[in-house]
């Protein structure tokens, strides 16, 4: 698995570049991600799978020392038109510790991601940097996991705009996939 693992990252970074695999314990990229009923953390782990295991993914609200990593990828769900509040707090916290490390942001919601550019927008400003690439991912709805609040709030939002309130699953592993090795591609050019 790990000759597998560093033969793409080879190839992934041309072909001929000389280039180690950094160990587990030291990847050089961390994906820091909040994540209410599970989509952003999937969206997160698909990601990191794109880029050929190089980055590590920890939840906002676990993130430890950051200061071994050479790049920050951050996502968050949008809930009620605003950023997750584990990654609210984290911005808080260590935006200025991330913000020179920031590659890129990303976002997981129910609007179309062709529509999400203002929740991108929101992000950026939120973290006070300029990522390399941004991008929007669709989510899922799951009406079993929701909380009471969740699922009264959702109910009322869909009768009110005339949808059936029913579970849906919009996420796209290939999507996340082809940005984890957009991702590893500005890597790979940078160095």
């Amino acid at each position: 698995m790990k000759i597998i693992s560093i033969g793409l990252l080879i190839a992934a970074c041309g072909g001929l570049s000389v280039f180690a695999a950094p160990a587990e314990e030291q990847k050089s990229v961390v994906i820091v991600y909040g994540s209410r009923y599970g989509s952003t953390a999937r969206t997160a782990e698909w990601i990191a799978e794109g880029m050929a295991g190089k980055a590590a993914v920890v939840a906002a609200k676990e993130a430890g020392d950051l200061g071994g990593y050479e790049k920050v990828i951050l996502g968050s769900g949008i809930y009620g038109d605003m950023l997750h509040a584990d990654m609210i707090a984290f911005l808080e916290k260590r935006r200025e510790e991330v913000k020179d490390k920031l590659l890129a942001v990303f976002v997981v919601c129910g609007m179309p991601p062709d529509q999400a550019g203002g929740y991108l927008e929101m992000f950026a400003g939120k973290c006070r940097a300029k990522p390399l690439l941004a991008r929007a991912f669709s989510g899922w709805m799951k009406k079993e996991i929701l909380s009471p609040e969740d699922f009264q709030g959702l109910e009322k939002y869909y009768k009110s705009v005339n949808h059936p309130f029913a579970s849906y699953d919009h996420t796209d592993k290939a999507k996340c996939l082809e940005f984890g090795r957009e991702l590893l591609a500005k890597i790979c050019e940078a160095k």
